[in-house]
């Protein structure tokens, strides 16, 4: 089960949840309309949750590129508007 929630502000906050999905690595990634977000942080909560912020500083449209090892999360990337 995955769970992603966006807040409306410019830094924003996920939380997502793996739950059992076997020992992996989580990458999160940013792109922005003109480069990578420079600013992204990853929380591990415990049991199977991991906190993300990250900071953009332009509008426009981004994907939020999430993995868990090789393999994007379902429905990943996300598009993401900051208006």
């Amino acid at each position: 089960m995955w769970s992603l929630a966006v807040c409306a502000c410019i830094l924003y906050h996920n939380m997502i949840l793996v739950s059992p999905a076997g020992i992996n690595i989580l990458m999160v990634g940013v792109m922005g309309p003109n480069a990578p977000c420079e600013e992204v942080h990853i929380k591990h909560m415990g049991r199977y949750q991991y906190h993300v912020s990250y900071l953009v500083r332009e509008r426009g449209d981004y994907l939020l590129i999430v993995k868990w090892g090789d393999e994007h999360v379902p429905g990943s990337p996300f598009q993401v508007h900051v208006q």
